[in-house]
């Protein structure tokens, strides 16, 4: 079967004998979504099958995401549902340390397999793995109901959160975008622009200095930032502003269950019940074949992509 791995720094199709993946179902894989993490797991020199962003059917012709986050399964942790601050799941990341699901057929334990809610196209599945992960910084900012929240990053990460804010039932929220297609998308999904005023809750999902600087500007005296962008090196945080304003930063790390509810299911039902979202994001697709093509272009935003999908096997 074919498949997409690492060989020194860009994406090769190679042949397989066997499906790559974990020991469970084969599912046959459908599309799978770059993000920057696969970018940099390129640079890293990874020689593993890639992707992690996944969705696939079962042998039964069920549709199916794959939550790829993959915890011991044994300890506290996971036993609770929290498998991302399980010990092993970040020595698990699909990519770079396992191989991922860019791959014709794939193997993926059960109890990682979720069946896709009505409404939602196994062929933009794969934009739940993302999803899911801008809920999980919602959810950790303290978003709800009576809350002011503001996201920057016009990247399908901060869309996504600006989505999933307004999901979990912020009163206002508004988007801050660096180039013009970001801002259209931002507006055909009715996001808002910045006010001038301050809010209850920053979703920083640019991981830069400068975004960090801009979320401690925006964030009102008390308020909290998530932090979903990743800061590698360690933060550049203006902390006496920080300080003036006795501000909760909170790191936000991949996705989790809470209160008995997976939140991939709840994004994956937030893609479903607003199509538009999958419409917009998913800017480009390539198939198989042309995976460097569309690793070339998911690394090159003057080209206008917000995510980029690589459609596995056709719907």
């Amino acid at each position: 079967m074919r498949a997409v791995r690492g060989s020194e720094g860009a994406p090769v199709l190679v042949e397989l004998d066997e499906p790559p993946g974990h020991p469970g179902e084969v599912i046959t894989m459908r599309a799978v979504g770059i993000c920057a993490s696969d970018l940099g797991y390129l640079a890293a020199g990874t020689t593993k099958v890639l992707g992690h962003e996944l969705s696939g059917v079962r042998a039964d012709g069920t549709p199916v995401m794959v939550e790829g986050m993959f915890g011991c399964g044994e300890c506290d942790y996971c036993r609770e549902g929290r498998n991302n601050l399980c010990a092993l799941s970040t020595q698990r990341a699909l990519g770079i340390l396992q191989d991922g699901g860019m791959v014709e057929q794939y193997q993926v334990p059960g109890h990682k397999l979720i069946p896709l809610p009505r409404g939602l196209d196994s062929g933009s599945a794969s934009l739940a793995e993302p999803a899911s992960v801008s809920w999980h910084g919602a959810r950790m900012g303290g978003v709800g109901p009576g809350t002011r929240v503001v996201v920057i990053g016009g990247g399908s990460v901060g869309q996504l959160a600006a989505a999933a804010a307004t999901a979990q039932g912020a009163d206002e929220v508004a988007l801050v975008a660096r180039h013009p297609h970001q801002h259209a998308a931002r507006e055909r999904l009715g996001f808002a622009e910045p006010d001038g005023d301050l809010y209850d809750v920053v979703i920083e999902a640019a991981g830069s200095g400068s975004a960090l600087h801009a979320a401690v500007d925006l964030v009102r005296p008390g308020g909290r930032i998530s932090i979903l962008g990743v800061h590698y090196g360690g933060l550049d945080v203006p902390y006496t502003s920080l300080l003036r304003k006795e501000v909760t930063l909170v790191a936000s790390l991949g996705y989790s269950a809470f209160e008995g509810r997976r939140e991939m299911q709840q994004a994956a039902e937030m893609l479903a019940a607003r199509p538009e979202i999958a419409d917009t994001l998913i800017t480009h697709r390539f198939p198989l074949e042309d995976a460097a093509e569309a690793f070339r272009v998911a690394a090159d935003r003057s080209i206008g992509g917000i995510k980029v999908v690589v459609d596995v096997a056709p719907a």
